[in-house]
């Protein structure tokens, strides 16, 4: 046998051991081999988003919350060195409430310092816009601004959500001549919801002709049934310290439908964001 000989032998052998390598390789791969999944955690299979889309069940859209607007901020004499204050939130989700809001008002001077803070809790619920007051400020000196700043806060989303229908009607506002107090707001809220409310907060912020808030109040009503009829009274001790010039006279009433033992069975549970948590400023 020559040496071309003996060579081209081996050429073939190291081919047929190559092929059988191969054979025994793809054998391999295709028995081992795991098909794509919508639950492997790989994006494949032609796959919009890992294990959604395409193939898979339609991804699921992230809900887009959009930040709580400030639409007004005052500050209100309210009797000797004392102060109130107003803010005026707007959610424009019509979903996504939250469930505990904690805020704080700070009172500034004309320097920017702070003379005096009050702190609270609150709630919004879907595409609500509200009032929220602090009241009865002792201050050393006049405060020139008012700075408000949600510390806490926790959005819910809300399936099927109803507003409570609370209506407000008959207002009347009158001077006190005689007897305690100074002027008076009277008039009469209904709910007109299809559940009892243990509690039903009614606000008022009274207004002169340019707009300008004059004076502010809040009060509470408990246990009101359905359909049933209230009268409300706002009272007011001090004098107000602007001129009375009152021509504007706003009302809001909300029931806390985040309660879980009265209201949360009308909605079912609601589904935490955590993911969607941010700071609103009020600045």
């Amino acid at each position: 046998m020559t040496s071309f000989q003996r060579g081209l032998k081996r050429t073939i052998i190291v081919l047929v051991y190559l092929l059988l390598l191969s054979l025994l390789g793809t054998a391999f791969y295709f028995l081992l081999r795991t098909e794509p999944t919508c639950t492997d955690g790989k994006l494949n299979q032609g796959e919009e988003k890992v294990d959604c889309g395409g193939p898979c069940p339609k991804c699921e859209e992230i809900p887009k919350i959009e930040n709580a607007q400030i639409l007004e901020k005052s500050i209100i004499p309210s009797g000797t060195n004392k102060y109130d204050a107003l803010v005026k939130i707007k959610n424009p989700n019509s979903l996504f409430g939250i469930e505990r809001l904690e805020y704080s008002f700070s009172f500034l001077d004309a320097d920017g310092k702070i003379i005096g803070q009050k702190e609270g809790v609150s709630f919004l619920l879907p595409a609500e816009t509200k009032y929220i007051f602090a009241f009865n400020m002792n201050l050393d000196k006049k405060p020139a601004l008012i700075d408000f700043r949600v510390k806490s806060y926790k959005w819910q989303k809300f399936s099927g959500y109803e507003e409570p229908n609370i209506a407000l009607y008959q207002k009347e506002f009158s001077f006190i001549s005689g007897g305690p107090g100074f002027a008076e707001l009277k008039l009469k809220i209904q709910n007109k919801s299809g559940y009892d409310f243990r509690k039903i907060t009614t606000r008022a912020v009274l207004r002169d002709r340019q707009g300008n808030p004059l004076a502010i109040n809040e009060t509470n009503n408990n246990d009101v049934r359905v359909n049933e009829e209230r009268e409300v009274i706002f009272r007011w001790s001090e004098p107000f310290s602007q001129d009375i010039d009152i021509q504007n006279i706003e009302v809001e009433a909300e029931a806390n439908v985040f309660d879980e033992e009265n209201f949360m069975k009308k909605y079912g549970s609601p589904e935490q964001y955590k993911s969607y948590d941010y700071e609103l400023n009020g600045n």
